[in-house]
């Protein structure tokens, strides 16, 4: 399962509820000469128009399904209204809906790994499709350019120049990507992982060992994985025991969610049940937590 990628509540966390709509704004950054295609962002906390953005900033780096898929935007517009500042939620897929396009913009509907139909579609897409799609995606000519030539100079032309990363499944690898990287990682404050695709996509797909990116990596690192997460990514496993002997990441938490849930749960959890809400409102608030640390 942890080859897989999958794919919040009233009460405790009501901008979760499923008649919520978003409650920031989707633009386009401009192309460049070595990225060729527009940058579309999903944005809440600031607009587009103004001058100057008051921090701090969470980039959310989405899914196999992208940004506009699940509940990447009510987890964006969740955190700012916890913590202030602005989330901005780039689009990897440059359109295209990633993995499985026609998930992209189901916003309300729970998708979990398990036995069920989606699962199978996942399944098709990953084993017919999935690999050669990520391949057309290599960091060098992709993630990195999305970083260095739109996302972080649109930033910085609002005057921020830190910011924070969170991702879920295959986002996780753009943030490890990210922390080893000389001409993003200083502009990072933290990396925050939810049920991380990394081992697969760095090794199954691009063929490289995915701890090596855990021994070489540089700021305070969280990763909340589940069951269908492989043994190295969950508490003392490789990475974390590789994360916690390199000298660059001053601080590690590592934690798993509670069995009842799957791969995904963070963005297509079933909100109709209380343990997705609890298990949701655990990651949240871990979060939080970590944030207030170190994205001041």
């Amino acid at each position: 399962m942890s080859q897989q990628g999958a794919c919040c509540p009233e009460g405790s966390l009501p901008a979760l509820a499923f008649d919520y709509e978003p409650k920031g704004i989707q633009f386009e950054i401009a192309p460049t000469d070595k990225k060729k295609t527009p940058l579309q962002v999903y944005v809440v906390g600031a607009s587009e128009t103004d001058t100057c953005w008051n921090g701090p900033v969470l980039v959310m780096c989405s899914d196999i399904f992208g940004p506009f898929s699940g509940m990447h935007r009510k987890l964006a517009d969740e955190f700012v209204s916890r913590l202030g500042g602005v989330a901005i939620l780039p689009d990897p897929w440059e359109g295209t809906g990633g993995i499985c396009p026609q998930y992209n913009n189901e916003d309300n509907k729970p998708h979990q790994i398990g036995f069920n139909m989606f699962t199978l579609k996942v399944f098709k897409a990953m084993v017919w499709d999935g690999k050669s799609t990520l391949r057309k995606y290599p960091w060098e000519t992709s993630g990195r350019l999305l970083f260095t030539e739109q996302l972080i100079p649109f930033l910085q032309s609002k005057g921020i120049n830190k910011f924070a990363m969170m991702g879920f499944c295959y986002g996780c690898w753009m943030i490890m990507k990210a922390c080893n990287d000389p001409g993003i990682v200083e502009h990072v404050t933290c990396g925050i992982h939810f049920h991380p695709s990394t081992e697969m996509v760095e090794r199954s797909v691009f063929g490289r060992d995915c701890i090596v990116l855990c021994e070489t990596c540089a700021k305070p690192q969280m990763i909340h994985a589940t069951k269908h997460e492989s043994d190295n990514w969950k508490p003392n496993g490789a990475a974390h025991n590789a994360l916690q002997k390199n000298e660059k990441v001053s601080d590690v938490e590592f934690s798993l969610a509670p069995f009842s849930q799957s791969h995904g749960f963070m963005t297509r959890a079933d909100m109709t049940r209380k343990e997705d809400q609890d298990a949701l409102k655990e990651g949240v608030d871990k979060a939080v937590a970590f944030l207030k640390k170190h994205n001041v």
